[in-house]
């Protein structure tokens, strides 16, 4: 585990694991531990189908995605699939070809990843979501470490000033926080939720 060849393998970044040696007691091997453990004794099993289909390879009609209940499938493929497009892009790609506005962003967690050696990506990418932020966005992402410090660091170009990013964020801390115990996946070390403040 303190390889980052093997973790490389398992999709963990050496920015994500730089964040998790330095912020998490115990370090990586320690988060990982802690991980299983809460899995597995103090989140349900019986709906966790994240962990299912890593274990057995495979959902059963009950432990599923929600998507795929019958019930909820049918519902989804009567009432709005048509408007669902499928694009294969970057954040930033996407949204500089986009005409409208968007409210919502889940963006989870590839920001660590950009956040290392491609910091200038990441300031512009947060300058194209600001671009095409609707009033009243809310933006979501994930971290492996249990802090995003780097996000403090976001400048981009607002009605011609310099402005740094957490002027605009107000973070929902505590139902966050909440929903970050919840997570059946619960190899993130934190999650966020943060509106955008309007354009003023």
């Amino acid at each position: 585990m303190n390889r980052d060849t093997t973790l490389s393998m398992l999709g963990v970044p050496k920015a994500q694991r730089r964040q998790i040696d330095e912020q998490y007691p115990g370090g990586i091997v320690k988060f990982v531990e802690d991980s299983i453990d809460a899995v597995f004794s103090k989140i349900p099993l019986q709906d966790n189908y994240f962990w299912r289909v890593y274990i057995t390879g495979s959902y059963t009609p009950n432990c599923c995605p929600e998507y795929l209940k019958p019930h909820n499938f049918e519902k989804l493929r009567d009432s709005g699939l048509d408007r669902l497009t499928i694009q294969t892009d970057s954040v930033e790609g996407f949204l500089r070809k986009h005409n409208g506005q968007i409210s919502r962003f889940v963006l989870l967690d590839h920001m660590d990843w950009l956040s290392d050696h491609y910091f200038a990506l990441l300031e512009s990418e947060w300058q194209a979501i600001i671009n095409r932020a609707a009033p009243n966005t809310r933006i979501l992402w994930r971290s492996g470490g249990l802090r995003t410090e780097f996000i403090d660091n976001v400048t981009f170009r607002r009605n011609g000033k310099s402005v740094m990013l957490p002027e605009l964020l107000t973070f929902q801390k505590d139902l966050a926080n909440q929903l970050h115990q919840l997570d059946r996946v619960h190899t993130y070390g934190s999650f966020y939720i943060a509106n955008l403040a309007n354009e003023s």
